[in-house]
Parts: structure tokens; C-alpha cells; sequence
């Protein structure tokens, strides 16, 4: 049963005796709070260096494990005095283990307002860093401010390193600290203008026209409103939402495009060399048969030496005539023993030629995993290449996709599409928590989800099969709560021919 939590927050930021420098992008040190059921909790946030001076007040109420984050801040300046490709500022929640998810976007029309978010999260630090847009799939190092610990003693706080920072997007200006903003423009119709100008730039009229014809209407029609305050505004939001929509999908799209073009490449050079494989077992073959020829000729005339020899007390006639007959078989028999080592060296180096082709295909086969880990944790295997699937990707105890899961297996069915002889066997896996049935029931549940995914984007029913296994096949100890997240798991085998499964190991 889903829970429920509520979190408002409140960060006085000028407040502060002096903002902090700007961390390292490697390394930033953050503090997770745990905050305890159906109490209140108040928080400071810290500023960096790069950080706007605002008011930001808030405090944190947590209920039933959802969260709802309500965000009041005051003479805020907006993001895009950053200049370059930053529209906007984005709200993240950041666990202890250094994984992270995106809360939205903070939404601020005017310098003062408020702005809600949720999380599923109970123990997390919270940061937020100015982006180009607010659907990004990683916090940039352009850090603008993150929770200090918590005053109350009913919610502990655990400082770590957060390694997870990505490269910060083009801007102009390196803090916006001491920046004045004196613009009679509205806010709402600037940022929306520059995400639809990011989304131009990122060519997304051609990867998703459909979405940039909605973004540039919803765009009009705020240019047209301008002195309608609310209308305004939902318009310019409308079109934030849609622009920031068409650059997330053109950017799937133009990394499923490079996939693609990876994986012609390889096929061609794998295809060269079977060809190449294929004409040296040829020649080898021929070379064998040659051998054979040669080895027979030689006892055939060893044989011919020994009547020869036996014919040595006829007349002397014979003797002369048996004798040249035996220099010349001599002769041949030299000539053949001769050839017979020249042939045994070119099989020498046809060996040696086909161990080399071995090694190339080897190294392709790995270059063509590597392809598949771009897309999800993939290791090769006796049974074939494994793409693993963590829990993560599912909700509790649900077996239905979430759509970064489906983004995820898209790119796969991508793959495979490329691929035609390639089989695929979808195995689910649980912990040993619940009851056998039920994570027996759960486990076919998802790895079905998935090849009914794979089926539903092209991918021939004949080549899939889907099987549970609740938690008979762990990975990992079960007594712990990192073994069990390991053995939640959906796992997908890519090889050519029937795929059968492994024996299992009970391990609890």
C-alpha cells in the first residue's frame, strides 16, 4: 500500500554570514535528513558562490512515506541571467547511496511566489542547480544551493560525498550573485522564448514537429497576452513544458540514431570477417585434401620401390629398365616430400591466420556488448550477452513499466531490431521477502511486462520467452537489505539459438 508524506520548505539564504564558495563539480558534500513520521521539521539551506541573494523560507513535514515539497521564496532573480542555454532552476532529492530524481522545476512567474514538488523518499538531501531545461536526467555543477542539517534532534542527518554532478551547460556568467535584475519583460514570456530557443537549437523541429508547433502556438499566444497576467503565464508554461518535451525526445531520438549506426558498423565488420573465416576453413580444407593426395602418392611409390627390388634377379634387361623406373619415382617421391612440406607451412599460417580471425570476432562480439551498455548494465555470460534490470525501475510491488524502464528496453528493442538472429529470454527475479507464491507470481508478472514491451516494438514473439523465478536464483545474500535490493532484478539473455536456463541455487 502506497504511503503518503508531505514536505514544505523554507531556506533563509541571506541570512547566511557569507554564501560558500563553489564546490569542485566532483565532489559535493550533502546532508541527508530522516525525517521522522507526522513532526515538523525546519531546515537552512546554503548558497554557493554562483547563487542568487534571495529569501527562501520553509520547514518539512513528513506522513506516511509521500512527500510533497512546497517551496516560498522571495527576491529570487531568474536563472536565465546565466545567459547561454540556462532557462531555469530544478529541485532534487539526493539519497545517501548517491542516486537522485528529478522533483521539477522551480517555478518562479515573478521574483516571489511558491512552488510545490513530491518524492517517494524518506531520508534525502535536497539541492538545486540551474539548467537548460527542466525535464534533465542529471544535476549539472552549476549548484546554487542544498540543505544544511537539521536543527531538531528527531531528524538525524547524515553528511556524504554526492559524486553524481554532470557537466555544467553553456552560460555566460560565472555567478549571478551581485547581478541586478531590472527587466520590464515578464519572466514567465522570457523563459518560455529561451526554451524554445534551446529546443530550435537542438534541432527539434525536425526530431518532434509535433511538439514544437504546440510549443510555438502556446508561445504566441503568451506574446499575445502579455499584459493578462494569468492567462499569460499559463501560457508561457505551457510552452516551457512542451519545448523542454521535444528536447528530451529528440535527444532519445539522436542517441537511438547513433545506436543504430554503431551497431550497422559492427554487423558489417562482423559480416567481413565470417567471410574472411569462411575462405580460410576453405583453403585449409583444400590444403588438407592436397596433403592427403601427397601422402598417398608417397605410399604408392614406396610400394612400386619394393617390386621394383623384386624384380632385380630378372634379366638385365629388366634390371636397367626397373632401374631408371626407380630414379624417376625417386625423383617424384623427392618432389613430393617436398611439396608435402610446403603445404604442411601454408597450414602453419592458415592456423595461425584463423586463430587471428577468432581474436577479431572475439573483439567485435565485445565492442557490440559494449553498444548494449550504453543502453543498461550488461556482462557477458556462458549463456550469452545479460542486460540486468534493477528493481529501481519498477514501482513496489508493481509489475507495470515505468516510462524510464520503457525508454530503457526501446533502446534495446532497437538493438534486436538490427539484430534478427538473435533470441531473447526474460528472467525475473525477487528477494526472499512475502511468500513463495506471491514473489513467484510477481517475478513472471514483470518479465512478462517486458517481453510483451519487446513484442510491442517489433520484436518477433518467436524469439522471446518469459519466465519467473521468484527467489530461487538470488544473487546475493538475502539477510541484507543491499543483497535483497541485487536480487530484485529483471534479467534479459541475448544469444544466437535456444537459450535454456540455469540450474538454481537456493541462498537465503
Amino acid at each position: 500500500m502506497r504511503q503518503s508524506c508531505k514536505i514544505i520548505i523554507f531556506v533563509s539564504i541571506i541570512s547566511l554570514v557569507a554564501p560558500l564558495t563553489a564546490m569542485a563539480a566532483e565532489t559535493l558534500q550533502l546532508n541527508a535528513v530522516t525525517f521522522p513520521e507526522r513532526k515538523t521539521i525546519r531546515l537552512e539551506f546554503r548558497g554557493t558562490a554562483r547563487a542568487p541573494r534571495a529569501d527562501i523560507n520553509g520547514k518539512v513535514e513528513f506522513h506516511e512515506g509521500q512527500a510533497q515539497i512546497e517551496i516560498e521564496f522571495d527576491d529570487m532573480k531568474p536563472a536565465v541571467l546565466f545567459g547561454g542555454d540556462i532557462t531555469c532552476y530544478v529541485v532534487w532529492a539526493v539519497s545517501r547511496d548517491g542516486t537522485y530524481s528529478n522533483l521539477g522545476e522551480l517555478w518562479m512567474p515573478k521574483n516571489s511566489g511558491n512552488v510545490d514538488f513530491s518524492s517517494g523518499r524518506k531520508s534525502f538531501a535536497l539541492l538545486i542547480t540551474a539548467e537548460p531545461y527542466a525535464l534533465v536526467n542529471q544535476p549539472s555543477e552549476l549548484v546554487m544551493m542544498f540543505n544544511a542539517a537539521a536543527e531538531s534532534k528527531k531528524a538525524p542527518t547524515d553528511v556524504f560525498a554526492f559524486t553524481g554532478l554532470g557537466n555544467a551547460p553553456d552560460h555566460e556568467l560565472r555567478s549571478i550573485a551581485n547581478v541586478a535584475w531590472d527587466s520590464e519583460r515578464p519572466l514567465d514570456l522570457m523563459q518560455a522564448e529561451k526554451a524554445y530557443e534551446l529546443a530550435q537549437g537542438h534541432q527539434a523541429d525536425t526530431y518532434a514537429p509535433s511538439l514544437m508547433r504546440d510549443a510555438r502556438i502556446a508561445l504566441g499566444q503568451a506574446r499575445n497576452l502579455r499584459s493578462k497576467d494569468k492567462a499569460r503565464i499559463d501560457y508561457s508554461r505551457r510552452s516551457i513544458a512542451l519545448s523542454s518535451d521535444s528536447i528530451r525526445v529528440t535527444l532519445g531520438r539522436k542517441e537511438a540514431e547513433e545506436l543504430e549506426r554503431q551497431i550497422a558498423e559492427r554487423r558489417a565488420e562482423m559480416s567481413a570477417l565470417e567471410g574472411r573465416a569462411q575462405e580460410a576453413e576453405e583453403r585449409s580444407a583444400a590444403a588438407w585434401e592436397a596433403l592427403s593426395a601427397a601422402q598417398i602418392a608417397i605410399a604408392e611409390a614406396n610400394r612400386l620401390q619394393i617390386e621394383a627390388a623384386q624384380l632385380q634377379d630378372e634379366t638385365e634387361a629388366s634390371v636397367r629398365r626397373t632401374q631408371a623406373e626407380l630414379a624417376q619415382i625417386g625423383q617424384q617421391k623427392n618432389a613430393l616430400e617436398l611439396e608435402q612440406a610446403a603445404m604442411i607451412a601454408s597450414m602453419a599460417g592458415l592456423r595461425k591466420e584463423s586463430k587471428k580471425l577468432r581474436k577479431e570476432r572475439e573483439e567485435l562480439s565485445g565492442r557490440l556488448e559494449g553498444a548494449l551498455s550504453q543502453v543498461a548494465e550488461t556482462r557477458d555470460s556462458a549463456r550469452g550477452l545479460i542486460v540486468n534490470l534493477p528493481d529501481i525501475l519498477f514501482d513496489l510491488n508493481k509489475a507495470a513499466l515505468k516510462p524510464e524502464t520503457q525508454i530503457v528496453i526501446a533502446k534495446l528493442s532497437g538493438i534486436l531490431l538490427m539484430m534478427p538472429d538473435l533470441n531473447v529470454r526474460v528472467e525475473g527475479h525477487t528477494d526472499a521477502t512475502g511468500t513463495d507464491g506471491y514473489n513467484l507470481t510477481l517475478s513472471e508478472e514483470r518479465a512478462q511486462s517486458v517481453s510483451s514491451f519487446l513484442e510491442s516494438h517489433g520484436i518477433d514473439s518467436t524469439r522471446l520467452q518469459a519466465v519467473g523465478y521468484g527467489k530461487i536464483r538470488p544473487v546475493a545474500d538475502n539477510e541484507t537489505a543491499e543483497g535483497r535490493k541485487k536480487n530484485r532484478r529483471v534479467e534479459i539473455i541475448i544469444a544466437r539459438g535456444e537459450i535454456a536456463g540455469e540450474e538454481p541455487t537456493q541462498t537465503e
